[in-house]
């Protein structure tokens, strides 16, 4: 992946939080995803509804908020367009993004942009 120019890979599992692994003595990025935020898992193989969706994600982004007054948080969240894409669950996404952004300093990124701002970062964790 790196020969071909890439930067970071998302096929891990193992943290909540982008860190930086070396690959051929050249820093690549790990930008991992969550299992628990994938809405295939809540929605489709959970039957969680959407209402138990919005309850699960925001109780998850207050405690990383909280979190992040000491250090950096990462809250990753997995649309798939035939589970979130359903008019119920357009519905609380929507609703899930307007009550972050109420909250001062969130910002909303791609995971390219996060493996960019991580290999940039001094602080970033390495493997």
């Amino acid at each position: 992946m790196q020969e071909l120019g890439c930067i970071y890979h998302i096929d891990d599992l193992s943290r909540d939080e982008p860190f930086i692994v070396k690959v051929n003595q050249k820093d690549f990025a790990v930008v991992p995803y969550t299992v628990r935020n994938n809405d295939l898992g809540m929605i489709e193989l959970k039957n969680f509804s959407p209402d138990q969706y919005i309850t699960q994600i925001k109780m998850e982004f207050d405690q990383l908020y909280e979190e992040a007054a000491i250090k950096r948080r990462q809250l990753s969240l997995t649309f798939h367009d035939r589970v979130s894409g359903t008019p119920q669950m357009v519905k609380a996404a929507t609703e899930l993004i307007k009550y972050m952004q109420k909250h001062p300093g969130v910002s909303f990124k791609r995971k390219d942009e996060i493996a960019e701002m991580t290999l940039k970062d001094p602080t970033s964790l390495r493997e």
